[in-house]
């Protein structure tokens, strides 16, 4: 699927239009965030590396990004939506004290915390279905959806709202 389609999915999925605040956790050059932008939703996003978030901002004037990681994920400013597409990226090295299903359960609870409407944690891989729906429950999720990513590949994304 296509950034475009995916943007437009998760639009219609959590029922949100321009005006919008999403923000993408590892967004890299923000590429997923490009239909957004240019939709009227007001974009931003976090990423480890530098010269992409120089080309986030400068392919979305009044984006508000930042280099940083997943964990440095600050839930005291909110967005509406956030979302990951990472999940199944390996993590920085920062965090390899930390194993991985605690470090995802962490960056969930770091986006719900952030997000005030929804979140989105899309191209999942399959293997972290089962503790899936117990992170989100424990961070007080409702109107948890799962659903299958397609592609013949064994991903799914999830969309929880808050509240």
């Amino acid at each position: 699927m296509s950034f475009f389609a995916l943007a437009e999915h998760v639009a219609e999925t959590l029922d949100i239009g321009p005006g919008t605040r999403v923000f993408e956790v590892d967004c890299g050059d923000g590429a997923f965030l490009v239909p957004f932008h240019a939709n009227g939703f007001i974009v931003g996003g976090i990423d480890t590396d530098a010269d992409a978030i120089n080309s986030a901002a400068h392919a979305m004037p009044g984006g508000i990004f930042q280099v940083g990681t997943a964990t440095a994920l600050d839930p005291a400013v909110p967005w509406d939506v956030v979302v990951c597409r990472s999940f199944g990226a390996p993590r920085d090295s920062s965090t390899a004290a930390l194993s991985e299903v605690d470090f995802l359960r962490g960056v969930v609870a770091r986006m719900f915390a952030k997000a005030t409407h929804a979140i989105a944690l899309l191209d999942v891989p399959d293997d972290r279905r089962q503790w899936m729906l117990h992170a989100l429950a424990e961070v007080g999720a409702s109107a948890i959806q799962f659903e299958e990513a397609g592609n013949n590949r064994p991903l799914f994304h999830v969309f929880a709202r808050n509240g």
